[in-house]
């Protein structure tokens, strides 16, 4: 008896079951469980769930048609793209669209590189930098467009 106290352990029962016992180890469980009747109780009792899961999993398995459900994933997944997205990939990606809008393209370039002009050249000052107003007198600051020189004007008001 004191050979199998070391044995008679539930859990090495249970991986022994599910097969993840070191195969020396299973071996010496396997002899053990043939000459112990609470182990082969337990064992019997494994097997006995085993095949109820067994017979439920395969009962389950059996009703599933998975093409259609192969099918309903496909829609669930287009029904989460934006549909917007396609609509207008597709609208895009077609020639009927492709060419009017290279032809619109190449007129409104060619318009605008013959009818748009560089602009005059500023006769007046480029850009004033500052000014100040006071009660007597105002005064601005203001750059040349060409020699880029500063000026400075100066009015009195009474």
């Amino acid at each position: 008896m004191s050979k199998y106290q070391n044995t008679c352990d539930p859990m090495r029962l249970s991986r022994l079951w599910d097969h993840e016992l070191e195969p020396d180890e299973a071996i010496r469980i396997r002899e053990h469980v043939s000459s112990c009747p609470s182990c082969q109780k337990r064992y019997r009792e494994h097997q006995l769930v085993s095949n109820v899961f067994r017979a439920g999993m395969d009962n389950v398995m059996s009703q599933i048609r998975f093409d259609s459900l192969e099918n309903k994933i496909w829609e669930r997944i287009r029904e989460r793209q934006a549909p917007w997205q396609s609509s207008v990939r597709l609208f895009f990606s077609s020639r009927k669209f492709l060419i009017p809008v290279a032809a619109i393209a190449a007129m409104l370039f060619v318009f605008f590189s013959l009818t748009v002009r560089t602009p005059a050249p500023v006769v007046g000052p480029s850009a004033l930098i500052t000014s100040f107003t006071g009660d007597i007198s105002s005064v601005m600051f203001l750059e040349t467009p060409e020699s880029h020189q500063t000026i400075i004007w100066f009015q009195e008001t009474f």
